[in-house]
């Protein structure tokens, strides 16, 4: 049986991603599709011969749907994701969760009670050379690891009416909606948790109220140190959008892998060092390199979700791994 699904937030990534990996699902059937644009709501629902709303309740009232689909600034998650319960309905959400971690822990919470399955939209994870990372550092390829670097931006000027760049539709800047990723993603690779962090940041370029840039130091629960770099005033091709990774055995860098789609490369190099060498003379190893399979990240989370509504268990570990980042965004922005 397909699953149905209704969207609220029809532009934007819903029609840039998230839609096309739900109709190309032969799980899924689109039912409906709603936005607060009256001129959106009505260009995607035509687009995909679907009836189309402005208002969520009044779609969900009038429309059999399973699950749903949220894409809306992160000021609309919590109420939506409530009416979205308030129907009973699965819910696939876009990160992060909510504005405040007490936000976001009242809608996993409520889900849970409710038995019905919340997934946010981290899909980085799902990355095939991120997966990869994640396998040689449980197989002990890079040995204890010390060290974890990502870099993520996006060019991202001052725009009229961009709901990423108000405080009060957003939450915060290139922390709240990049930074995010690179937490997500690096305690899902290390499979363990951030404990601790200091953060910058500033708004330098652009004239809009939230920060355009900041640099994030943080300790894992093992030890292992790092630093995010998360920008939206670096030109696009002046970022290697890397992810790397530093233990006492080698390395692992990605290159060109954060983002939305399954590109770039993974090298790995064992290495391990043996004897001190005072001389300090370095040779010049050729790690091992694996590319990007380049599959469509959404169709991954959207394939995840339906085996996990087809099982009837729901899983809340990556809900909850979610909350957990918004914890560690809200001391980042109570601390500064």
């Amino acid at each position: 049986m397909a699953i149905k699904w209704c969207i609220i937030g029809a532009g934007g990534i819903a029609d840039r991603r998230t839609i096309p990996a739900i109709v190309k699902d032969e799980r899924c059937r689109l039912t409906a599709v709603m936005d607060k644009s009256p001129e959106t709501a009505k260009r995607i629902g035509e687009k995909y011969n679907v009836p189309y709303f402005c208002d969520e309740a009044e779609m969900l009232e009038n429309t059999d749907c399973d699950a749903v689909y949220i894409g809306t600034p992160v000021a609309c998650h919590y109420d939506q994701a409530m009416t979205v319960l308030r129907f009973g309905k699965h819910l696939f959400m876009e990160k992060p969760v909510a504005m405040t971690a007490n936000e976001s822990k009242a809608i996993v919470d409520a889900f849970k009670q409710a038995g019905k399955q919340i997934t946010i939209g981290y899909m980085m994870k799902y990355h095939n050379l991120h997966e990869q990372a994640r396998k040689i550092v449980a197989e002990d390829g890079i040995g204890n690891v010390s060290d974890v670097r990502a870099q993520f931006s996006c060019w991202y000027p001052d725009i009229a009416g961009a709901w990423r760049q108000k405080k009060a539709l957003g939450g915060g800047g290139a922390i709240m909606d990049l930074g995010v990723h690179c937490i997500e993603l690096i305690e899902y690779v290390l499979n363990e948790e951030i404990v601790d962090v200091k953060s910058f940041y500033s708004t330098k370029t652009f004239s809009y109220e939230v920060e355009d840039g900041g640099v994030i130091i943080f300790k894992t629960k093992s030890g292992v140190l790092g630093h995010i770099d998360v920008n939206f005033n670096i030109p696009d091709n002046a970022s290697e959008s890397k992810f790397e990774l530093y233990g006492e055995k080698g390395y692992v860098i990605c290159k060109g892998t954060l983002g939305q789609e399954e590109t770039g490369t993974l090298s790995h190099l064992y290495a391990p060092q043996g004897d001190y060498s005072a001389q300090q003379n370095r040779t010049v190893s050729e790690p091992q390199t694996f590319v990007g399979a380049g599959n469509d990240l959404y169709q991954k989370q959207i394939a995840l979700f339906c085996q996990t509504l087809a099982s009837g268990k729901p899983d809340y570990f990556y809900a909850d791994r979610a909350v957990h980042v918004q914890e560690i965004i809200d001391k980042i922005y109570n601390e500064n």
